[in-house]
């Protein structure tokens, strides 16, 4: 047997071991990174937490790429070859400000799998992802892997859908809608925290109203301004008197006890295809949904 079949031999047994064993793997470190949070939680009991949209589209760590393998022959063509993998969008050793809270984010959610914490959106939470495509918050491609993947987050206020018709009705859009429906509002509380916040941050002050109102322990969210401004105002009022907090995950996370844990390791999980989990989308970016639209990335 020659020096290449040998090692095509041991690099298809390896990637079969990581296919069988890799979320086992997953799974055991994900319980070391939060054994003193899961010990802690255990006592106090679960903590309910509403989850920002903008969480949810950076908790995509995976997303589907085209390898190539170069060009090949194809009689007198020349054709370019290759595959679709599921690709780590950020690479290991990335040193982004979303990648660090990324690595807590894998820790957050394996508490939640584990029941130690209680996941929640709203309905006007909900009402956001409905202006944008779908793929934003769950992936775009077939092979797009979410740290969110199994996990229903369950809506402490129900569901609101915005009237919809043909554009003859003239109708307002869903978040012409939605604003309308906020400044309805005789809520004092969401009022106040408007007062504070101002009309751009309207949205933002209605759920940290609903996070308040419903006895969350935090709104978690990786909208850094909001984040910014939030510590900015909290020895204020209405801010100073809310038991409700405005966190990160790398807050969140460190408030747990939580260890960081890179997202790489979940590359095999769910995962039945090609995975190249040595390489990272360009930029550590995700790709936007144009991209995907063409038939190779």
């Amino acid at each position: 047997m020659d020096v290449l079949k040998l090692w095509r031999r041991v690099r298809g047994l390896r990637e079969r071991l990581r296919f069988k064993y890799g979320p086992q793997a997953a799974t055991l470190l994900a319980d070391i990174s939060t054994y003193q949070a899961r010990r802690a939680l255990a006592a106090s009991g679960p903590l309910a937490i509403l989850v920002d949209n903008s969480v949810l589209g950076n908790a995509i760590t995976h997303e589907t790429a085209w390898v190539s393998t170069g060009t090949k022959k194809w009689g007198p063509h020349d054709v370019a070859t290759g595959y679709s993998a599921r690709i780590p969008v950020h690479p290991a050793d990335s040193a982004s400000v979303e990648y660090e809270h990324v690595k807590y984010l894998t820790g957050i959610t394996h508490l939640a799998r584990r029941g130690h914490l209680h996941l929640k959106t709203s309905a006007e939470l909900q009402d956001e992802t409905w202006r944008h495509p779908m793929g934003r918050f769950s992936g775009y491609g077939y092979f797009d892997y979410s740290l969110f993947n199994g996990i229903k987050l369950e809506s402490v206020d129900g569901i609101k859908i915005p009237t919809l018709g043909p554009s003859y009705l003239n109708l307002p859009t869903p978040a012409e809608q939605q604003q309308a429906r906020l400044a309805s509002s005789g809520d004092a509380l969401y009022k106040a925290l408007l007062e504070k916040l101002g009309q751009k941050n309207s949205q933002d002050a209605w759920h940290i109203r609903t996070a308040e109102t419903h006895g969350l322990f935090c709104f978690l969210t990786m909208d850094f301004k909001l984040r910014k401004t939030f510590e900015q105002l909290k020895g204020t009022e209405p801010f100073r008197s809310l038991t409700t907090r405005v966190m990160t995950p790398v807050e969140l996370g460190q408030h747990l006890g939580i260890m960081p844990l890179p997202p790489h390791i979940f590359s095999y999980n769910d995962a039945s295809f090609f995975v190249r989990s040595d390489l990272s989308m360009p930029g550590g970016k995700r790709r936007p949904l144009r991209l995907y639209k063409k038939s190779r990335p």
